[in-house]
């Protein structure tokens, strides 16, 4: 995932990623501010540094809402998704997980960067 993100970058595409997580988990640390405000019923948390923004939102999402955000928010030419292996959409599968229709990851990636080109160009 690193050498794509990497790869694109450097081809200029604003790239964007979302890791599915199965089980339980928060970013969010309990006690600090962003916490309490959650605790109190905030929807949405927003954590910001002169570094780095999060945003916290207090609920599960499926894929298609995170991504629809994402659109209206960041607009990257590009949404790799680690995970959702159940999704219909385009997958690289990496590893011994075999998916059907997904082109393999193998050290082959320039295979792979033609393929994400073609995405690319006919969407």
């Amino acid at each position: 995932m690193e050498k794509l993100i990497k790869w694109l970058k450097n081809d200029g595409y604003k790239v964007v990623t979302i890791k599915n997580i199965p089980k339980r988990f928060s970013i969010d640390t309990a006690g600090k501010d962003t916490w309490k405000h959650g605790q109190a019923g905030a929807s949405v948390v927003v954590a910001s540094s002169p570094d780095e923004t999060a945003f916290i939102f207090k609920k599960g999402m499926e894929l298609k809402e995170i991504a629809d955000i994402l659109n209206k928010i960041v607009h990257p030419d590009l949404i790799l998704v680690e995970g959702h292996k159940q999704e219909e959409i385009p997958k690289i599968s990496v590893g011994d997980i075999e998916l059907e229709g997904a082109i393999k990851y193998e050290d082959n990636i320039d295979e792979i960067q033609s393929w994400i080109h073609d995405f690319i160009r006919d969407e």
